[in-house]
């Protein structure tokens, strides 16, 4: 991967503030199990690949997602 493609991929990705889970029973809902652990990977790194975006807004929205 080149460098120049490197720098426009990490532009895409978004920081998240202080986020936790408040929910888990509603997570699980809402979450494909495929893309669980995914999103608790992106929670732990404190960024959002751009394709989780949609579904980091959906949890916010639901209250199943708090940030601070």
């Amino acid at each position: 991967m080149s460098a120049t493609r490197h720098r426009v991929e990490e532009s895409r990705v978004e920081r998240l503030a202080d986020c936790e889970v408040k929910d888990f029973e509603e997570f699980s809902t809402l979450v494909p199990p495929t893309l669980q652990n995914a999103v608790l990977d992106a929670l732990r790194a404190g960024s959002i690949p751009p394709e989780l975006v949609p579904l980091f807004k959906r949890l916010k929205e639901a209250g199943v997602l708090v940030c601070t």
